[in-house]
């Protein structure tokens, strides 16, 4: 027998029953730590949503601008931001904006007036060197495959497919708001849009399609990061005499 065997095998026993007993708490530790938080996307850095609260988007979508009478609302209670700018014909109106304008670019034809919600929150964009307000449309960025909903009350007046820079389908939907018929409201970039000519439709109920989606970088893409889709918005007025465009 070898000197001291008893006792070094004794210790040796001691040794790998602690060893074992780490093992295992060890492997016990790994199994019920929570696992690592998955990574989150980093949050698109735009502005303050304009979007409706909860309570009121059960309703009605918030009023974001007014022209002549004409109060439109948003049209999704996904929006990401408003963005207003230069149309290009005369025959759109001036809107006035309910909201607190940041940031604003236009301030040679543009002084934000005292703002209506101090909840909502716009943009207005540098000059594209057209004639027209610097607020003559509207472009309502939205997340991406969101539905258009009508931004007033009234009729549907024209459904019209064309092609956007003479190259890219698009479809712009003319509405007569109700109360107010002697302006019109269209909005521009839609897709899949049910409604047609003669059509009553209701403000943040009637889905007129979703938003479209284009493959080429918009103004409004330099002001809100992420490539999101948009509508176009205007309140025209028919009888102003239609002029060429403006650029």
């Amino acid at each position: 027998m070898t000197r001291g065997g008893p006792g070094r095998a004794t210790a040796a026993a001691l040794v790998g029953l602690a060893l074992a007993n780490g093992a295992v708490w060890s492997g016990a530790f790994l199994f019920l730590r929570p696992a690592s938080p998955p990574a989150t996307a980093v949050p698109v850095p735009v502005m303050a949503s304009p979007s409706a609260p909860a309570e009121e988007a059960a309703d009605l979508l918030r009023v974001f601008a007014t022209s002549d009478g004409v109060a439109v609302r948003l049209v999704s209670a996904e929006v990401v931001a408003v963005a207003f700018h230069e149309a290009s014909y005369h025959d759109a109106t001036a809107l006035r904006p309910m909201g607190v304008c940041r940031p604003c670019r236009n301030r040679t034809k543009f002084s934000p007036p005292e703002s209506r919600d101090r909840d909502l929150a716009y943009i207005v964009t540098d000059s594209r060197g057209r004639t027209t307000p610097a607020t003559s449309a509207a472009d309502i960025v939205l997340r991406r495959g969101a539905e258009v909903m009508a931004p007033v009350s009234g009729v549907v007046t024209r459904v019209k497919r064309y092609r956007l820079y003479s190259r890219y389908r698009d479809v712009r939907v003319e509405i007569r708001p109700e109360g107010v018929p002697d302006r019109r409201v269209i909005l521009l970039h839609l897709a899949r849009v049910p409604v047609r000519p003669g059509d009553p439709v209701e403000a943040s109920v009637t889905v007129l399609g979703g938003v479209r989606r284009f493959g080429f970088e918009s103004q409004v893409d330099r002001y809100v990061r992420g490539r999101y889709p948009h509508v176009h918005m205007e309140v025209k007025d028919p009888a102003a005499r239609r002029t060429s465009k403006t650029s």
